[in-house]
């Protein structure tokens, strides 16, 4: 399937600040399951300073900011191909070593109310006669049930122990519960943004997340805790890390008085 995407955020500053430097993990790159058939980054109010992969070999640009204007709009945009895959992203290929997504996150620690859903799980994983797979669909399963999915309860900052205290939030403290969980559990888990196809919603105010956990035989496989599904060809990826905080689509620094509104809208259509 073929997905047409325009990610664009816009920036208007109260007085014109002296610098702005804007991250972006917004570049889709070509994998198992996705080609990126084009892809371009138009910055309008500033220009792209650096061009970098990173560590966990997600594309990173840096863009500065032209210091005579208010306003400053990124925007993103390609056509990327992806093949559905039924969740399995593949063999482990970064230099990172694999067992170092076994290791607890800054968002991804788990408290008292985790740990005890880990122990829970484990009595599945010491009886496993269904196999990693179905553990850990289950997994999602019962993070759902302790998470319900609700806007305006948590933040970027809130971390997984913090979600499942409040018992609410979206799809970002989903990934980072089910991750505490399944590294409490011995799995090597990793945290994944990117963009998802919802049907009868063309426009949207926000990315997706999902988590991939590393199965043997199998490698990588995705797994969308908020939708209760392995991703498909409706999901382009973006970037991976150990947490959110790995792969924020956009964040910078601002040196200037006075306030900020920045509104980000994103299209994503099936060609």
């Amino acid at each position: 399937m073929i997905h047409s995407i325009k990610h664009q955020t816009f920036f208007d500053y109260e007085k014109t600040p002296k610098s702005v430097v804007q991250r972006l993990h917004l570049t889709p790159l070509d994998n198992a399951h996705q080609r990126v058939i084009d892809w371009e980054i138009v910055v309008d109010g500033g220009a792209i300073a650096l061009e970098a992969i990173d560590y966990h070999g997600n594309k990173v640009h840096l863009c500065g900011h032209n210091s005579d204007t208010k306003k400053m709009q990124i925007t993103c945009c390609g056509k990327v191909d992806v093949t559905d895959t039924n969740g399995i992203v593949g063999a482990h290929h970064l230099s990172l070593p694999l067992d170092l997504f076994k290791n607890n996150s800054t968002l991804c620690t788990p408290g008292p109310r985790l740990r005890k859903l880990g122990k829970e799980m484990k009595s599945c994983v010491l009886t496993n006669t269904t196999g990693d797979l179905n553990i850990l669909h289950e997994l999602s399963k019962r993070i759902l049930a302790n998470i319900e999915y609700s806007k305006g309860k948590t933040d970027t900052s809130t971390t997984a122990e913090m979600a499942m205290e409040i018992g609410a939030g979206v799809c970002q403290d989903h990934v980072h519960a089910f991750i505490a969980v399944a590294r409490f559990l011995g799995f090597s888990a990793r945290y994944v943004s990117g963009y998802l196809l919802m049907q009868g919603s063309k426009i949207q105010d926000a990315s997706h997340a999902w988590a991939e956990v590393h199965i043997n035989e199998l490698g990588w496989v995705g797994f969308d805790i908020s939708n209760g599904i392995s991703p498909n060809d409706c999901y382009v990826k973006l970037a991976t890390g150990f947490d959110y905080s790995d792969v924020i689509p956009l964040s910078g620094v601002r040196f200037g008085n006075g306030k900020e509104q920045i509104v980000t809208r994103i299209m994503i259509s099936q060609q």
